[in-house]
């Protein structure tokens, strides 16, 4: 290598001094970015504050190389190479610790390299200079491109293309750049369509990456839906398809309204100064609004609480205020950048069919006729008329009738007449298409004209870690849900199907959870809502009755199905008396499925269906005069012929006389005979245990029975070894059978396998059971780490509660447990429970992410309730002290430890 080239390499004396002075003066912009941002100095301003800096830092590092050269060699590479500046960099939106997207353009040629041409000594100056910036802290994306491949390469990748449609000149050759340019916005000029299509999929895809709801509640606020990556959409598409360069000439354009203007610099300011936030607050490039950075934010805001609504709430839903504005306008630059020529749309206008003098039916949309505009968009009914067109023959509104919906739609009268009323029920009944316009009415403030009460629900979300959107989204969601069922094969669907009047169910449905946001049970309140709501829309008093019912018992099913012992008569005919009537059942069903499976991915599941159609049977057959008696001698009569054969003196003839009811009527007959068998033949062994892979519900079912005198407390050693097996219990059944005798099942799930355990697995499983009944040691239990598992926020933690109820239930006291969930939690609370000398009947055990709500049926030693409130509060503490979420003195985590 010749001695140009070596001057180019780094010294050998560790950093250059313009590196060390290009590291201080990064740490200095960025503290002067964080004064700036304390000083409440503008979002947007601060960016390009931190661009400017980051640019005099850049090229005095730039300068510095090229002093290292040869005066000539400098020179001819400042005439022939030019330092470009691109994507987020080159808009000057540069948040504190954002990368630097940096491009060295330059052109083949001799620059005085007699060793071989320009591309060597470039590309050598290329390495330096990224290392230079890398060694004084920049995270730097660079490329070395001639005009022509950045050209090509921009053909070819939308991405590509529309960060160098931001590129701005640094330094060197301002002709390169220009020719870049000019290249660049031919090319967009020959085919803007397609150039817009491109930059759409690229942003759809993205999309997929972040959530396709704007209502997520931890968004990251660059790539989620209504971000900051949207608006630099809407910017892109203004260059590519009307070749417009600011927002202002898009308006002129007649592509924006003067109002999206504003809403798009108010949602720019506010995102930029949040991104600003996390990055300063992380000290890093952080663009996730996580709980923890939500909360810190709104304290530092100084956000209040305010009539039930917390700060954090507050903060949000000016957040989704400013994301969903974005979206929506969004959505209608997408609909402009894709619309068909005007001969097109004159020939579509023509051909289509009319439909009461105002609109016209096509192919692919429902529009509005030429010169109908005003007279529709200044009517809610002809708007809701135009709607429900839409939803009848299943087409979108053309875009431009709804961008003047949108226009005039703040106008409008506050008050909806009978026949807006008339065609919103109508709606109701036409299941198909009906979330989308829900949707759309809810987007131009129009739903809240005919339900008032959908306005205090708009951008209102709930701080918990088990809702995953916001309550508006949450409520259309569910109503989603439910009309998916018409496609659901099993059971869920057949009651949908049968289903008569599910326009109550969807408005149920739909105003299910307004009452949230208010110091008052969100359930009562809604309650209150949907007398409202029946009596605004004209409901008959027993759809009215009903309405009201389901809104404010939307919790009692998952609640008796998901916590409760339905082998328990007494529970089932109590939520039967409460119920009433089968068709009310069936709504109730529905709305319960719907409900949950609305709440975010993952909420909804095989095993949680099986619960409640258990439930829903179990009600149905009270409800239509076949009660659980009835499947009670089915299967004693079942089990009588299947014991026919053998003697009166056969073991397990002995042990079916004394089966208890509970044990007869939710164990298949066949099952029963094989237990039983099992039981029989234990001999010298502590315990059988059978298993049963359910591939309906992804869960393991495990059949223990052992004696009573094994071991003291066999329950707590169960639970305990099932636990150190890493396996997650969803319910266990316990059964006592004569002779000490009992029989135990539990269904669990594996989080160590994704189908079937192997019958490696199943024997360790087995073998960890039979270890705990003669073990004279706790267990010890391992921590599975799972990098999706959300990190613990002591400021969203609540403490344990732990309630008893010896009113529901006839026979048992039920005690319920809520928690953070934590390891061998559930062992704890059965070991406490044991050393109270009090028996578990039935658990029923439920993980909403990191919150556990465990129900256990009890009784004393002699099988009665427990109703000594001494007793009672001492079990209370215990179970307390043993949930607290922080590791403490006694706390059982001391047991656990990590793997």
């Amino acid at each position: 290598m010749n001695s140009d080239s070596k001057t180019v390499g780094k010294a050998e004396d560790g950093f250059r001094p313009a590196v060390a002075r290009a590291a201080e003066s990064l740490l200095a912009m960025r503290t002067t970015i964080a004064t700036q941002h304390a000083a409440n100095a503008p979002g947007v301003q601060t960016c390009a504050l931190a661009s400017d800096l980051c640019d005099k830092i850049i090229l005095a590092v730039w300068q510095s190389i090229l002093d290292d050269l040869p005066p000539t060699v400098a020179n001819t590479l400042q005439q022939r190479v030019a330092i470009v500046a691109h994507g987020g960099y080159g808009r000057r939106e540069m948040s504190p610790y954002s990368d630097v997207d940096l491009m060295l353009l330059h052109e083949s040629g001799n620059v005085a390299d007699r060793e071989g041409g320009s591309t060597q000594l470039v590309t050598s100056v290329a390495k330096r200079l990224l290392q230079d910036l890398f060694d004084s802290g920049f995270d730097v994306g660079q490329s070395v491109r001639t005009v022509n491949g950045a050209q090509q390469l921009a053909a070819a990748d939308a991405t590509i293309l529309s960060a160098l449609l931001d590129c701005r000149r640094l330094a060197g050759n301002a002709e390169l750049v220009e020719r870049l340019l000019k290249h660049l916005r031919i090319q967009v000029r020959r085919a803007p369509l397609r150039n817009a299509e491109r930059l759409i999929e690229a942003r759809t895809i993205e999309r997929t990456k972040f959530g396709q709801t704007v209502a997520m509640l931890e968004p990251n606020v660059k790539r989620s839906p209504g971000g900051l990556r949207d608006i630099q959409l809407i910017h892109w598409l203004g260059m590519v398809r009307w070749n417009a360069t600011s927002l202002d000439e898009l308006v002129r354009l007649g592509v924006l309204l003067k109002q999206d203007v504003v809403a798009l610099k108010d949602a720019a300011e506010f995102l930029a100064r949040l991104r600003n936030d996390l990055h300063i607050a992380a000290g890093k490039c952080a663009d996730d609004l996580t709980r923890d950075e939500q909360l810190r934010i709104t304290q530092a805001r100084g956000i209040e609480a305010r009539e039930g609504v917390l700060g954090v709430e507050r903060f949000m839903r000016e957040y989704f205020q400013h994301t969903r504005q974005v979206a929506h306008i969004l959505d209608n630059i997408l609909l402009r950048a894709r619309r068909p020529p005007v001969l097109y749309l004159w020939l579509l206008s023509f051909f289509s069919r009319h439909v009461d003098g105002q609109f016209c039916i096509g192919p692919h949309s429902v529009g509005v006729l030429f010169g109908c505009l005003p007279q529709v968009t200044g009517s809610l009914a002809s708007i809701m008329r135009l709607v429900e067109l839409s939803v009848h023959y299943d087409r979108p509104i053309d875009h431009v009738a709804w961008e003047a919906v949108r226009v005039e739609a703040a106008a409008l009268p506050r008050e909806a007449d009978e026949a807006t009323k008339k065609i919103f029920l109508q709606l109701l009944c036409q299941p198909k298409g009906l979330a989308i316009a829900l949707r759309r009415l809810h987007e131009v403030g129009l739903l809240e004209v005919i339900i008032p009460q959908f306005a205090h629900a708009r951008h209102l979300m709930q701080f918990n870690n088990y809702h995953k959107f916001t309550v508006d989204e949450h409520c259309i969601l569910a109503v989603e849900r439910a009309i998916d069922l018409t496609e659901d094969s099993g059971w869920l669907g057949d009651v949908w199907r049968q289903l008569n009047r599910k326009q109550t169910v969807l408005l149920a449905l739909l105003i299910h959870d307004l009452g949230k946001g208010f110091l008052e049970d969100h359930s009562e309140i809604g309650a209150e809502i949907a007398r409202d709501v029946a009596m605004r829309l004209g409901l008959s008093h027993p759809e009215g009755e009903i309405l009201e019912f389901l809104v404010r018992k939307h919790l009692s099913m998952a609640h008796v199905a998901f916590r409760r012992n339905v082998g328990d008569d007494s529970l089932v005919v109590r939520f039967a008396c409460e119920v009433g009537s089968p068709e009310v059942l069936q709504m109730l069903t529905v709305l319960t499925a719907a409900d949950i499976s609305a709440v975010g991915p993952g909420t909804w599941s095989c095993w949680k269906a099986d619960l409640l159609g258990d439930l829903y049977y179990r009600t149905l057959g009270f409800l239509d005069g076949e009660t659980p008696t009835v499947a009670v001698e089915h299967n004693k009569k079942v089990l009588d012929n299947l014991l026919a054969s053998r003697g009166a003196e056969d073991e397990i003839v002995q042990l079916a006389r004394g089966l208890p009811l509970s044990y007869i009527r939710n164990t298949e007959p066949n099952r029963i005979v094989e237990e039983l068998g099992q039981l029989s033949r234990m001999s010298g062994r502590n315990a059988f245990v059978a298993t049963r892979w359910q591939a309906e519900t992804s869960t393991l079912a495990l059949s223990i029975g052992t004696r009573e005198d094994v071991a003291p407390g066999v329950f707590h050693r169960l639970t305990g070894a099932l636990t150190s097996q890493r396996l997650e219990i969803l319910a266990a059944d316990i059964h006592t059978l004569t002779n000490h005798l009992v029989i135990d099942h539990f269904t669990v799930q594996d989080p160590d396998y994704t189908g079937e355990p192997p019958a490696e697995r199943v024997a360790d499983i087995a073998a960890a059971i039979h270890e705990s009944l003669k073990a004279d040691h706790a267990p010890s239990f391992s921590r599975r780490w799972d990098p999706f598992t959300p990190r613990l926020n002591p400021a969203t933690l609540k403490p344990p509660r732990v309630l008893f109820d010896n009113e529901s239930s006839e026979h048992t006291t039920i005690l319920e447990v809520f928690a953070h969930d934590s390891v061998g939690l559930l062992y704890a609370i059965a070991k406490i429970l044991f050393d109270a000398s009090v028996s578990v009947k039935a658990a029923k055990i439920g993980t909403y992410l990191d919150q556990v709500v465990d129900a256990f049926h009890i009784t004393d030693q002699k099988g009665e309730k427990l109703t000594d409130d001494d007793q009672l509060a001492a079990i209370r503490l215990a179970i307390e002290r043993a949930a607290m979420p922080l590791t403490g003195p006694g706390r059982i985590d001391e047991g656990v430890h990590a793997s």
